[in-house]
């Protein structure tokens, strides 16, 4: 039976309203009580309780889960500045005297994740003890606004306008291999030369990549894996299982990877660095930011050519 709807009669609690917009964002009772850290039933005393003080249902069920309902659309929005505002409150609260100390997280790709801790990231403990950093690689886009993370390292263009925004690197496109590959197969110099060769391909989100388009085109090649984690495609191709494309920042020399040949026309990969303004104004969260811009912005080296 539907809500009658009336001016809320007592105040609303934040808490509440926490909770909905988790659960708004997730389409799921379940998840979104994870997301907001309390159980299941919680989460639905606490929207019955906002529905209550609304005298508005804002939740309709449907086969593919919850749906907002016309007034929580409303409210959703006004949930989300709720949110972001209680997160800016936070983090300018432990913004601190200028000490480089705390949690510091950095959302990133899973390559660019382990690139940043090869090159790196982690001597800052040595200047900073009080540092703590938190290193999040997937391809998922984190959202700085909602405080899912300090600053992030992106290979797409950010156009919120609100976000701090530097380019620190470009990315060239390398065509490699494990040097037990080419000490069995041989070094292909050119395109032509891939005929007749074993590649490794981007699938999933990765599929459409032009790097991976370009690869997967090259005639008389074989496919012998494609995976959506560029982690299990380094692995392979160090592992001597066949070629890849790859960004420069992963074609490293501890990695036991030969460059064959670059691939100047695709265009490098642009590298962005991005900050919320209120993580901007921690001391702890400009010092990583500018250690990763130096830690990407160094000559990337990959191996020479295995030997016979």
């Amino acid at each position: 039976m539907p809500l009658k709807a009336t001016a809320p009669t007592s105040p609303i609690d934040w808490d509440d309203v926490r909770v909905f917009g988790a659960v708004a964002r997730a389409a799921s009772l379940a998840r979104g009580a994870r997301d907001a850290g309390v159980d299941r039933s919680t989460a639905s005393r606490r929207i019955a309780g906002l529905e209550r003080a609304l005298g508005e249902r804002l939740f309709l069920r449907t086969r593919d889960g919850l749906r907002l309902s016309p007034a929580g659309d409303r409210l959703f929005e006004h949930a989300e500045r709720m949110d972001t505002a209680a997160r800016g409150l936070e983090r300018s609260a432990s913004a601190g005297d200028g000490d480089v100390r705390g949690l510091v997280r950095i959302a990133t790709t899973e390559a660019l994740a382990v690139m940043l801790v090869r090159r790196g990231l982690l001597e800052l403990g040595t200047t900073h003890p009080g540092l703590e950093l938190e290193l999040l690689g997937a391809n998922r886009v984190v959202n700085l606004a909602r405080g899912e993370a300090d600053l992030a390292l992106r290979v797409t263009k950010v156009e919120e306008p609100s976000l701090h925004v530097r380019k620190v690197a470009r990315l060239p496109f390398v065509v490699v291999a494990g040097e037990a590959y080419v000490r069995r197969r041989g070094h292909p110099r050119t395109e032509r030369e891939l005929a007749g060769h074993d590649v490794l391909l981007h699938s999933g989100e990765l599929a459409t990549l032009p790097e991976t388009r370009w690869l997967a085109s090259r005639p008389g090649v074989r496919v012998v894996l494609r995976s959506n984690s560029m982690i299990a495609l380094l692995a392979a191709a160090a592992n001597g299982a066949g070629i890849a494309v790859i960004a420069g920042q992963s074609a490293e020399r501890e990695l036991g990877l030969v460059r064959l040949f670059e691939l100047p026309h695709i265009p490098p990969r642009p590298l962005y660095l991005v900050m919320h303004p209120d993580g901007a104004a921690r001391a702890a969260v400009r010092v990583v930011a500018d250690h990763v811009a130096e830690i990407v912005a160094r000559p990337f080296v990959t191996s020479d050519a295995a030997r016979p």
